[in-house]
C-alpha cells in the first residue's frame, strides 16, 4: 500500500482488504462490521491519530476487538491513544483500557456481586489512613453540597471497590496527589506535558477518567478475582504494537508485575498475523 496516503487512507484501505474483514468478523461476528467503522470513526475524530503508523493503530484496535470493548474513549471502556516515540522520532498509537472496561470484564468473570468507582469530594471526606489504607466517609451525603455543585476543583481523591459473590470486600482510596505522582512515575507523555505545557497524554487531557481507572486497576489487581480476560487487560493495557504485533510499553513502565501465563503471546501473534503477514 502506498505511503502517499493519508493515515485515514491507509486505515480505510486496511479496512477494505478481506483478511482484515475475516479477522475482525472471527473476533466478532456480526458486529465487526460496525466495529471496523468506528475505528475509522476515531481516527477521523483525532489529529493526534492521524499521525501516527496507521499498523499500530489496526494492531491496537483489533487488541480492543478481542475483549468485545467499544474503543470510543468518550464511552470510557477503551480508547486508542496516540503516542509520540522519541526513539523512532514518530507517533504511535497504543491500546488503553479505560475503568468502565475493567467493570465490564469483571462482570464478565461471574466472580463479584458489585463493584464501583467514584471521585471523592472534600466534604465527603472524614478520614484517611495512608499507612492502614482506611477510609471513613461521611454517613450523610445529602449534606455534601460540593458534588452536587459540580465543584470538581474540591475533588481530593479517587475511591474503588467491589464486593466478590463469596462475600468478600475490598476497597482502595488514592488521593489526587498520589495518582498525580503515579501518572508522573509510568507517563513519560504526562512528564512531558508538565514539563513542556503540552496537553498530549490523556492523564493531561482526561485526569478524572485516568486516576478512576487507575485506582481500579490496581485494587483488582491486588485483591480481586481475575479472569483470563482481565489477566490479559492488565498487562496489554498501555501496549504499543509494532507491525510484528509485538507489544510493548513504549510510554510507560509496566505498573504492576506481571505472572506469566500460557496465553501471554496470544494476542500479540494474532495482531502480528493480520497486520503483518496479511495486509499488502
Amino acid at each position: 500500500m502506498s505511503n502517499d496516503l493519508s493515515v485515514i487512507g491507509q486505515v480505510k484501505g486496511f479496512l477494505a482488504q478481506d483478511s482484515v474483514k475475516k479477522r475482525f468478523n472471527e473476533v466478532l461476528g456480526q458486529k465487526s462490521s460496525q466495529y471496523m467503522a468506528s475505528i475509522t470513526n476515531v481516527v477521523n475524530g483525532s489529529a493526534q491519530l492521524q499521525k501516527c503508523e496507521p499498523k499500530t493503530i489496526l494492531s491496537a484496535a483489533f487488541v480492543a476487538a478481542s475483549y468485545d470493548l467499544p474503543i470510543d474513549s468518550n464511552l470510557g471502556f477503551s480508547a486508542i491513544v496516540p503516542y509520540y516515540d522519541g526513539k523512532s522520532k514518530s507517533y504511535r498509537a497504543q491500546f488503553q483500557m479505560m475503568y468502565k472496561g475493567f467493570v465490564q470484564l469483571a462482570i464478565r468473570s461471574g466472580s463479584y456481586e458489585n463493584m464501583n468507582v467514584s471521585e471523592v469530594y472534600e466534604d465527603e471526606l472524614v478520614s484517611y489512613n495512608p499507612i492502614t489504607g482506611e477510609l471513613e466517609l461521611v454517613t450523610d451525603f445529602s449534606k455534601c453540597e460540593q458534588r452536587k455543585a459540580g465543584k470538581r476543583e474540591n475533588i481530593v481523591g479517587y475511591y474503588a471497590w467491589f464486593k466478590l459473590l463469596t462475600g468478600f470486600r475490598k476497597e482502595l482510596y488514592m488521593t489526587v496527589e498520589e495518582c498525580r505522582n503515579h501518572a508522573l512515575q509510568y507517563s513519560a507523555s504526562y512528564k512531558k506535558d508538565i514539563e513542556k505545557g503540552w496537553s498530549s497524554s490523556k492523564w493531561t487531557t482526561d485526569f478524572d477518567a485516568m486516576s478512576k481507572k487507575t485506582v481500579l486497576k490496581l485494587l483488582l489487581s491486588r485483591w480481586g478475582v481475575l479472569s483470563i480476560d482481565m489477566q490479559k487487560a492488565i498487562q496489554d493495557d498501555q501496549k504499543v504494537y509494532d507491525e510484528n504485533g509485538d507489544g510493548a510499553y513504549s510510554d510507560n513502565q509496566q505498573e504492576l508485575p506481571v505472572v506469566p501465563d500460557p496465553f501471554e503471546s496470544k494476542l500479540e501473534k494474532e495482531a502480528s498475523e493480520v497486520f503483518d503477514n496479511d495486509i499488502d
